[in-house]
């Protein structure tokens, strides 16, 4: 619908993002109705978890724009892609945190006296910044008091994150109507996803997805530090947070994260609470064949602190400066790299040592905006050979010839390979723009 960009307000030494109506709708009025709606929708808002707009207008020529609060981020998916990198998942009590100003946020929005119904939430739309966590993009929300905009019949938001209730069937009278129920339905698919790093959807047929949905047994994905009755406890959790029927689920999006939390109280040789069945194994336990060997190149725990949203993360840094095995790492690749850890060269991220895993004699981690890159020094040819996927592509420049491979099972995580002299390292980027991201690395 539109294109965000950075700017300043010179006069107020101010940090904004203006959001402009992208070039195919201006021409296009229910696309404009609908820009301008959501900027009304969010102007009336008033809530510490959702991004303010501050002002708004459309330009001399005819453009819609509305100014915001800049947020720097990262997104939860940007978070998201880096703990499926470090092989870490979020814990309850930190799922609980990054998630309760935003169940807060859907809260107040349904109790407005003309309730708004966000429609597509999902860990793009969730930023955290500046140690505080907000909800962003409207551009698909409803607002009771406003026509609907949206052709009949059609089905509007993202569908990894979007309730059963939403997707027609053929006995069905009208189209599906989204209510707070199926906005708070895919709040608890991110929870799910943040405790266990599967997204449910991508482990799910589409056939099954629409009409049958199997919500997994989280005991089996080996939840950190869970127990069995937590492990009881949080199936029980999402056998009602994630129940077919609307009604069956908390009243509340505050009130369900209140019952996480208390999931994550119970501890062994405690009662878990009753709050629904025992659930069906998923279907992401059989998961999808894939030729390639799973990467096992970034797993492994790592410890600091974050300051967003004080979640102790997983980046546990050796020192303030490269030691000598780093040094080599860096050294090895100057355009890509800084001489020392902070800021690189490349995409200015920000990079770091952190502890090499097996096989490894030495790996650094850069981040930046959304994202992420690994760097690791196996040593040999041989011992990087040995995490390679066996399905890979072939890029070929002037320079040099490498080969890359998406992850198996990590959609957007992808894996480059240099050959000739630079054999022994290996290096992954994660993140929306990973892709092609890895056509520009500077490895040659």
């Amino acid at each position: 619908m539109g294109t965000i960009v950075y700017a300043r307000k010179e006069s107020l030494d101010r940090e904004v993002a203006i959001k402009v109506i992208a070039q195919h709708a201006a021409g296009d009025q229910e696309e404009v109705r609908r820009f301008m709606a959501e900027m009304r929708t969010v102007a009336a808002l008033e809530h510490p978890a959702i991004v303010p707009i501050y002002d708004g207008d459309i330009t001399p020529g005819g453009v819609p724009y509305f100014v915001m609060k800049f947020l720097s981020g990262p997104s939860l998916e940007a978070l998201l892609n880096r703990r499926i990198l470090e092989g870490s998942k979020f814990t309850v009590e930190e799922t609980v945190q990054v998630l309760r100003p935003i169940a807060e946020a859907l809260d107040y929005l349904a109790d407005l006296p003309s309730p708004v119904i966000h429609r597509d939430i999902k860990p793009a739309n969730i930023i955290a910044d500046d140690c505080t966590v907000m909800l962003a993009d409207f551009g698909i929300a409803l607002n009771g008091e406003h026509t609907r905009l949206t052709r009949e019949g059609l089905r509007v938001g993202t569908d990894a994150y979007m309730a059963p209730e939403l997707y027609p069937t053929q006995l069905a009278q009208q189209p599906p109507q989204p209510t707070a129920a199926s906005d708070r339905y895919a709040l608890a698919l991110i929870a799910l996803e943040m405790l266990t790093l599967v997204n449910l959807r991508r482990a799910t047929s589409p056939q099954q997805w629409a009409h049958s949905r199997v919500i997994p047994q989280l005991a089996a994905h080996n939840l950190a530090d869970s127990d069995a009755p937590r492990a009881a406890a949080l199936n029980a959790f999402f056998a009602t947070a994630l129940n077919p029927d609307p009604q069956a689920r908390f009243a509340t999006s505050a009130g369900m994260i209140e019952a996480l939390a208390g999931v994550g109280e119970v501890g062994a040789g405690e009662a878990s609470p009753s709050t629904a069945s025992s659930v069906p194994v998923s279907a992401a336990e059989a998961g999808h064949s894939s030729q390639r060997r799973r990467l096992t190149l970034l797993g492994g725990a790592l410890a600091a602190v974050l300051c967003l949203v004080g979640i102790t993360g997983a980046l546990a840094l050796r020192g303030a400066g490269w030691d000598e095995e780093d040094s080599t790492l860096a050294q090895e690749f100057p355009n890509l790299l800084p001489t020392h850890p902070g800021r690189g060269p490349w995409k200015n991220l920000d990079c770091r040592p952190v502890e090499p895993e097996e096989g490894q004699r030495s790996r650094i981690l850069c981040e930046g905006g959304d994202l992420t890159l690994v760097a690791a020094d196996f040593g040999t040819e041989d011992s990087r050979n040995e995490i390679l996927p066996s399905v890979m592509e072939e890029l070929i420049s002037e320079a040099c010839t490498i080969t890359s491979a998406e992850i198996p099972n990590q959609p957007g995580t992808w894996g480059v390979y240099p050959t000739g002299v630079s054999a022994r390292f290996a290096f992954v980027l994660a993140g929306p723009d990973a892709e092609q991201a890895r056509l520009s690395i500077p490895i040659c």
